[in-house]
């Protein structure tokens, strides 16, 4: 087995990734206050789904030559995130729900035998989050709620290349899972008929993931990672011009800063390369979403949104397995209404970052590149929901 270069440990990254898709789609971010919409009962189902197409053009050091490679290699996923809601009013202040989200995802798949794969081959995430919640009315202009956050792992698996003999190397795989809880609360205050204001809160969830890290033969039942999902705040803001023009602005914060270290212990890579620290020295990230909707008929409104994303990532210690940066979304949504109780919601839209990739690593107390290049991201969003009321 030879022995990985130390600065290796520094240059890998989180693969927590916020799912950006859920500011503007499904219901992840919810303000449980706004549960005082619900007139008798609701029942929501619904799916957010994406194509991500990520190519990335440039190099990366292969540990075995100690040479670069380089070319074009893309990752292209397919991915569904289905959720839904129940909810029933109790009485005239209070209302109960509870909502079944998936708020993390990452499906990133380099593939096992590329050049890239040293950096990263594959990186999954995927969470089921279980929130019962409620919303009580403190007057007629100040709407309250709250509720918790049960979340699952379900997966969570970084995985890349290490060598395994002078001119050969295996994919070290790591899935780990676990099940972490936080809670949410959130109010809503009435200005007048045309004007409201709104704020949420999510906590950050503590994940200490366990799991079994294999390369090639090699096996270690003893995998350990801990990390935090991050704290999210939303503010957001509606103003009705009249009864067919509306427009809402929303602001996210997420406190990645949480997440400065990130420790892989007991992988299957033989000692001293069982443990892993990776330098992630994240910052806080923003979001922040525009949309303008036009009652075009009596049951058909469409509604215009765009998008902003800041990544928490610095510069020089972004990666290909979470590479983060300024995201743009531009998408149009429908929805039309059956009857007074139906109503189907349709949403397509498309998501674009280019994100530089400029990392490094220490060799004998000398830095050197270790990826270099440019990611082009393309993201293809659909969510299509359904929602009943009593």
């Amino acid at each position: 087995m030879r022995i990985l270069p130390v600065g290796v440990l520094c240059m890998l990254a989180l693969n927590a990734h916020a799912n950006v898709i859920q500011y503007f789609a499904g219901i992840s971010y919810n303000n449980p206050s706004e549960l005082f919409k619900v007139k008798k009962g609701l029942f929501l189902i619904g799916s957010s789904g994406s194509y991500a197409d990520l190519g990335f053009n440039g190099s990366v050091l292969n540990f075995n030559t100690l040479q670069y490679a380089s070319g074009i290699n893309h990752s292209q996923t397919y991915t569904a995130m289905p959720y839904g809601r129940l909810a029933k009013r109790f009485n005239e202040k209070t209302v109960f729900g509870l909502d079944v989200t998936q708020p993390f995802n990452s499906h990133l798949n380099w593939g096992t035998y590329a050049f890239t794969r040293y950096a990263n081959t594959q990186n999954f995430l995927t969470d089921v989050d279980v929130s019962p919640k409620f919303s009580y009315a403190l007057g007629r202009k100040w709407q309250i709620g709250g509720g918790l956050n049960f979340n699952f792992l379900v997966n969570n698996e970084v995985n890349f290349a290490v060598p395994t003999g002078q001119f050969t190397s295996a994919n070290l795989v790591n899935p780990t899972s676990s099940f972490g809880t936080g809670f949410n609360a959130g109010v809503t205050y009435i200005i007048n008929e045309t004007n409201f204001l709104g704020f949420t809160y999510y906590s950050r969830i503590k994940q200490n993931t366990k799991g079994t890290s294999t390369l090639g033969p090699l096996v270690n039942p003893n995998l350990a990672l801990s990390f935090y999902m991050p704290t999210t705040m939303v503010a957001n803001y509606v103003h009705i011009f009249n009864p067919k023009w509306l427009i809402s602005v929303t602001g996210f914060r997420s406190d990645w800063s949480v997440n400065q270290y990130v420790r892989l212990f007991n992988t299957a890579a033989p000692p001293p390369m069982s443990n892993f620290v990776f330098d992630m020295h994240f910052g806080n990230s923003y979001a922040f979403i525009g949309a303008v909707r036009n009652q075009v008929a009596k049951k058909l409104g469409l509604t215009l949104i765009g998008m902003r994303d800041g990544g928490p990532e610095k510069d020089n210690l972004r990666t290909i397995t979470f590479p983060s940066y300024a995201q743009y979304f531009l998408g149009l949504s429908g929805d039309y209404h059956f009857n007074e109780n139906t109503s189907i919601e349709l949403l397509y839209g498309h998501l674009i970052s280019n994100p530089s990739i400029q990392n490094r690593l220490v060799i004998n107390n000398t830095s050197i590149p270790f990826t270099t290049g440019k990611v082009n991201i393309n993201v293809d969003v659909i969510d299509l929901k359904l929602k009943i009321e009593g």
